[in-house]
């Protein structure tokens, strides 16, 4: 989607558009090695749902506000915290399953999780698509978006609220 928002909203040629979706990937890799160091060395994962939460809401408004001013450096700081973040995110869950999971139940765990990020990996354009072929267009798209996110950094600070608790 944000290749399709370079391109209609902010003039991108083509080439340009199809760019920010490679720069995304290669961060969203980089990003997966980096917060996996982070997790083998002890990082807590609640906090790093919590950081990643909160850099992809960022994103998303970053992605609205490229939007309103018409700015490629914001839409450029967007996909950068779409990488690290939503496409960042895997390696943080599936590290914190082998954390918590016991290992008889960690396939089962694995595939629930894999099949909620995939289902958003699904659900999710298609969404995108009906909210910007709406009336509200992009904004309604990146509203929703940042919406979801804002979501997701309430969940982990319960998860950081509730590890506290525990220990």
């Amino acid at each position: 989607m944000k290749s399709l928002f370079a391109v209609r909203e902010l003039d991108f040629s083509l080439v340009a558009g199809g760019l920010t979706a490679a720069v995304a990937g290669i961060i969203g890799v980089s990003a997966r090695i980096g917060w996996g160091k982070m997790m083998s060395r002890g990082v807590s994962a609640p906090r790093l749902l919590l950081l990643l939460a909160l850099l992809a809401m960022v994103g998303a408004l970053s992605f609205l506000g490229a939007q309103q001013m018409h700015s490629p450096a914001l839409l450029w700081l967007a996909v950068g915290l779409h990488g690290a973040s939503a496409l960042g995110v895997s390696v943080v869950l599936m590290a914190a399953l082998l954390r918590a999971i016991p290992a008889k139940n960690l396939g089962s765990a694995s595939g629930i999780v894999s099949a909620g990020q995939f289902g958003g990996f699904t659900v999710g354009p298609a969404a995108m698509g009906l909210l910007v072929g709406s009336a509200g267009g992009f904004t309604a798209g990146w509203i929703t978006v940042t919406g979801i996110y804002l979501c997701s950094t309430f969940l982990g600070i319960f998860l950081v609220v509730r590890a506290k608790k525990r220990a």
